[in-house]
């Protein structure tokens, strides 16, 4: 877009100030957009138009406060916009209010049945919920009016894998990236399905599109020291980053062999994992909250497959690459020493806040009980258990040994992970500890698995001691914890009380 000189726009003449700020507004300079905005609405209070456009702007630049007042204004000249209505929910679902931007959705489609952003959002906001049936159902309706919609193809991808419609969703998906080739949300979201179909090379280059995709990651990650592509780094410091879950981290970590072959490294990770990671060679590791020391080069730990080119073929497999300390492990083992039956470590539930966590945790009710049999002693390495879980913990007695409280990082979950026959688990970033240190682990995973179990398989290339038990169907636990239970009783019947396991 051309560049207007601002001096040259009467500040009184709307029009004109209408037509740049919608200019601005498609060229992305939100912004820019909202100041031309707020002096169209200045002049014209009335223009329901641009002060939804204000919303829409204010949204995407996180400034919901402000966005909120805007909305306002503009339902209370026409409550039957149906863009603003849109917004609502937009705004709604951003304060974690997901009923009432359902609500806000229904009343936009009332207003505007043709209206395809209504629709859309409807089914990204029902799929929240869980609700995957009448989700893909609003989706259809959204893809029917606005078939060539990067955005609304690429919603419609992510519904139809979480119903497990792979291939549906393969194909959805990229239309969606044809539509609109450099929209990093449609290209982060597609990199899911490319690593998921094991296409790891291309999926993981796609993945470097999260780093485009405004207001995804903290600020705080946003280094001004020049992004590492892989080059000899000898006499320079590079910094190496976690920028997402604690799962992640420990998966990854695997590369730092690689790395290392280069200068000096610092690892920048969560509190929780410093304990543990400190073990390894040739790395500085650093808490995320405290202060960095200078660097030359820095490089997230997530890009490092992509860096190295990763393959099916290629993943490095050097496990165990993690180890326990072996003077807590053999606290541990003293603990255990009177324990003739099966060890087994159970995590039912992952944190409360991920943003798949309706997906795939559980209620204590619904695992523990069906574990509980003769030859095997249970552990729970779940931390904070949920407020409705802890009468069941208290009502299986000696059955269940919470090992929690004397968990306070992850050398301690390691050690005890280490002490442990088998750890039973939801996914959580303990599988992948386990998995690490190449501890035998039986992993449920929902129908909607992350992208790092591929489909159709019972085993994973990045941690062979691992064992995977998926759904059949969307939220269709119950046959998972039977198999895992009928399982977990052969292993108990065979078992050598001298033998290691065996999965």
């Amino acid at each position: 877009m051309a560049a207007v000189d601002l001096t040259e726009l009467a500040p009184t003449d709307a029009a004109a100030l209408r037509q740049f700020g919608l200019a601005l507004h498609e060229a992305g300079k939100l912004a820019e957009a909202v100041k031309i905005y707020r002096q169209v609405t200045t002049i014209d209070p009335t223009d329901v138009t641009i002060l939804n456009n204000l919303c829409a702007c204010l949204c995407n630049l996180g400034r919901f406060d402000e966005a909120t007042a805007a909305c306002e204004r503009a339902l209370a000249l026409d409550p039957d916009h149906a863009k603003a209505l849109v917004n609502r929910g937009v705004i709604f679902e951003q304060q974690n209010d997901i009923e009432a931007a359902i609500d806000a959705y229904r009343s936009a489609i009332e207003a505007d049945p043709d209206d395809a952003d209504g629709h859309a959002n409807l089914a990204v906001a029902l799929h929240k919920t869980g609700a995957i049936e009448a989700a893909l159902a609003a989706s259809h309706r959204a893809v029917a009016l606005a078939a060539e919609h990067p955005l609304v193809r690429s919603n419609h991808a992510a519904i139809l894998l979480n119903k497990g419609e792979i291939d549906a969703a393969l194909s959805e998906s990229r239309h969606a990236v044809k539509l609109a080739p450099s929209n990093p949300t449609i290209r982060f979201n597609h990199s899911h399905l490319l690593l998921l179909c094991g296409d790891l090379k291309n999926g993981f280059s796609d993945y470097r599109w999260r780093r485009k995709w405004a207001g995804l990651f903290s600020s705080k990650l946003n280094f001004r020291a020049p992004e590492w592509q892989g080059e000899a780094f000898v006499g320079r410091t590079l910094l190496l980053f976690a920028e997402q879950g604690i799962g992640d981290v420990l998966q990854f970590i695997r590369y730092l062999p690689m790395v290392a072959a280069g200068g000096e490294i610092l690892l920048y990770v969560q509190d929780t994992l410093v304990p543990l990671l400190r073990q390894l060679p040739r790395v500085t590791v650093i808490p995320r909250n405290a202060p960095l020391p200078p660097f030359d080069l820095q490089a997230s730990v997530m890009d490092l497959p992509h860096l190295f080119g990763t393959t099916l073929g290629s993943i490095p497999s050097d496990i165990p690459y993690l180890r326990a300390d072996p003077a807590r492990v053999e606290t541990w083992r003293r603990a255990f020493r009177d324990v003739a039956a099966l060890k087994v470590g159970v995590v039912w539930a992952g944190s409360p806040t991920h943003k798949g966590d309706r997906f795939r945790s559980l209620a204590a009710e619904a695992v523990l009980p069906r574990l509980v049999m003769r030859g095997v002693q249970l552990f729970s390495l779940q931390k904070e258990p949920r407020l409705a879980d802890m009468p069941v913990i208290a009502g299986l007695g000696s059955d269940v040994i919470d090992l929690a409280p004397r968990l306070d990082n992850f050398a301690d979950t390691a050690a005890a992970v280490a002490a442990l026959d088998l750890v039973i688990s939801v996914d959580t970033s303990v599988v992948h500890l386990a998995g690490a240190m190449g501890r035998p682990a039986w992993v449920l995973l929902p129908h909607a698995q992350d992208w790092r179990w591929l489909r159709d398989r019972e085993d994973s290339p990045w941690y062979p001691s691992l064992r995977l038990f998926r759904q059949e169907k969307p939220q269709a636990w119950d046959g998972v914890v039977a198999r895992v239970a009928m399982e977990l009783e052969q292993l108990a019947r065979t078992r050598s009380s001298r033998h290691g396991i065996r999965c």
